[in-house]
């Protein structure tokens, strides 16, 4: 299976990785899962919450795999939770060619996220 992303060697470091791309707008993605403007609520370009009515909307699709990354201690480097999550999403995405949809409820204002 070719992977779905530029895979780079040796890999770069998440801070290298996180100021790589812009920000994809967050209609593009909810377009992209098959949901339409009255669906979420917009906050701000690049994030939004999906309402509960999607939940009826989906009722009928095959249930997907939920996984929580939950207390870890983070490295020196301040590599915890959040770059853990992404990373583990990306390799399922890009490595596996799985369909990943990664939500981080609010992200450590550290030097990756913040």
């Amino acid at each position: 299976m070719r992977p779905l992303a530029d895979i780079h060697t040796p890999t770069p470091s998440d801070i290298a990785i996180a100021q790589s791309i812009d920000p994809l707008p967050i209609t593009q993605i909810a377009e992209a899962l098959g949901l339409n403007d009255g669906d979420f609520e917009q906050h701000g370009p690049c994030k939004a919450k999906i309402r509960l009515e999607v939940l009826k909307k989906l009722g009928n699709a095959p249930d997907g795999r939920y996984v929580c990354v939950a207390g870890i201690t983070p490295t020196p480097l301040g590599e915890g939770k959040s770059t853990t999550t992404v990373g583990l999403c990306q390799a399922l995405g890009a490595h596996l060619g799985q369909k990943v949809v990664t939500c981080v409820r609010q992200p450590s204002q550290g030097p990756t996220f913040g």
